[in-house]
């Protein structure tokens, strides 16, 4: 993926114009993407066959990270990929010794007390959060958005380590990184596979929390890419930009009449409830909202979640 200027991070893929097993030519478009700013047309810098495809329409990438592999038909290019593609080096984390390299660890600290690759215990949901967890096992955690408390540990004393963090990765599909950034923020967890290339899981992927007592009383709408980079600008600049406080005023003469007549209302005994000018401002509000749904809505990174309630 392309580096579209110092402050680009990542980009959005909008059209994938080539596939797995496409033959291309030198000059022919591969793939359109976005940033905050503009849009793109990615060439092909050589002429050959799509060996492999690593995201799809919607995924955000970040830059300079691989997006597909051109070659000739038949040509191994699992050893560079492996050692310069984040993702896949996530896909195995039993890998061969390059994914150690990468990741700056080393396999001799950790291992399995069988002595191959079969993982030495199946993670639980039950694990106490006062287990300890090993240095490198709490970094590859929070690389993969992975949840310590829900792993038992197979170290001394129950201690979670590199390899209890790679076993529960086994089993968990590939995830993107947008995916990854919002599982950790949420606290949440991919379906499985996912929706995306090869079962990768996506953000849309992510199971939502649900409201315990009315169940799921929300509904998720995807937005344009356009809209989704003009609300992370918005929310960067909420950040880091200092705020300024704005005061209207309002008419409350009607509002305040209401309130008094509601008051003798009480008194002569015709409301058996004080409805206080509080009670009206919620009241005005919950009204608003159910008029303008927009304003009662999550933004959520790659959709924006609206609410049936209003609480």
């Amino acid at each position: 993926m392309p580096k579209q200027g110092q402050s680009v991070e990542s980009c959005i893929v909008t059209v994938l114009k080539k596939k797995t097993g496409d033959k291309v030519t030198k000059g022919e478009v591969l793939f359109s993407y976005e940033t905050d700013k503009a849009s793109f047309e990615e060439e092909s810098p050589t002429e050959g066959v799509v060996l492999a495809c690593f995201h799809e329409e919607g995924d955000e990438v970040p830059v300079l990270e691989s997006m597909m592999v051109i070659g000739q038909p038949g040509e191994d290019y699992s050893s560079p990929v492996t050692g310069s593609h984040p993702a896949d080096r996530s896909a195995d984390p039993a890998g061969p010794a390059a994914l150690d390299e990468a990741t700056g660890n080393d396999k001799a600290g950790e291992v399995n007390p069988a002595g191959d690759e079969t993982p030495a215990r199946a993670p639980s949901a039950s694990a106490s959060p006062a287990q300890f967890v090993s240095p490198r096992a709490r970094k590859l955690a929070e690389k993969e958005a992975v949840d310590v408390s829900r792993l038992a540990g197979t170290g001394a004393n129950g201690r979670i380590t590199e390899h209890d963090v790679r076993a529960f990765l086994m089993d968990r599909p590939r995830m993107t990184p947008l995916a990854k950034k919002l599982a950790a923020e949420r606290g949440t967890q991919p379906h499985a596979p996912g929706s995306g290339l090869a079962g990768t899981a996506r953000a849309a992927d992510l199971a939502a929390p649900v409201n315990t007592i009315r169940g799921i009383d929300y509904e998720d709408r995807k937005i344009s890419n356009i809209r989704k980079l003009i609300a992370r600008s918005m929310h960067a600049s909420l950040q880091n930009s200092a705020q300024l406080t704005h005061h209207l005023g309002a008419d409350a003469r009607r509002i305040l009449d209401l309130r008094k007549k509601a008051k003798v209302a009480l008194e002569e005994g015709r409301l058996t409830v004080n409805i206080t000018l509080n009670d009206m401002v919620c009241f005005a509000v919950v009204k608003a909202l159910k008029k303008y749904p927009n304003v009662n809505t999550h933004f959520m990174g790659d959709s924006v979640r609206y609410f049936a309630r209003v609480l």
